[in-house]
């Protein structure tokens, strides 16, 4: 697999294995990410949004190698954003009901017009990651395995398409154009 090609290249077609292969190793990265947010710094869970351009180039390959515009992986980025999160509120209710309390209270603290403190408010937002820490990594994964699982199984387009040669035959895993 061209590392390169595949996470940081919009062109071209990638085979499902390829997808799946770069799919896995993307997923591994936002969990390792968000652990390391979790026993270093919060911050460091902003690392994950440079993972969206490689996101993007292993999706628009693969979904041009079914013979379909890039501009579709919007689409599945709003869906698996809906499924994320509907996924992290059943779970963190199944998982941690105080923690779903907690979240609802302090959802409405910062929209209430009252005045909140700070810190007080601060300290309760760290408590609430703490514990939905879990059902939000859980909820990820199963959005993401249904979302790679769909993408996966996408059918190849079988010819040449306006973004390469096909990816199957030969023993050649992607394709450029």
């Amino acid at each position: 697999m061209d590392y390169r090609h595949v996470f940081f290249s919009a062109q071209g077609r990638i085979s499902p294995r390829t997808f799946g292969q770069g799919y896995i190793i993307l997923t591994g990265l936002v969990v390792i990410l968000s652990v390391l947010g979790l026993i270093i710094t919060p911050e460091f869970s902003n690392l994950q949004i440079a993972l969206f351009f490689p996101y993007l180039c292993v999706f628009g390959k693969r979904l041009h190698d079914a013979g379909q515009s890039a501009w579709l992986w919007l689409a599945i980025l709003v869906v698996w954003m809906l499924m994320n999160g509907i996924a992290t509120m059943v779970l963190m209710q199944a998982m941690t009901p105080q923690a779903y309390v907690m979240y609802t209270e302090l959802a409405e603290a910062m929209i209430s017009a009252t005045a909140v403190n700070p810190e007080e408010l601060q300290a309760k937002a760290q408590l609430v990651a703490r514990l939905s820490a879990v059902p939000n990594l859980a909820g990820y994964l199963v959005s993401a395995a249904i979302v790679g699982f769909v993408a996966y199984s996408l059918r190849s387009d079988p010819r040449p398409n306006r973004h390469g040669p096909p990816t199957s035959g030969g023993g050649r895993s992607d394709s450029r154009p």
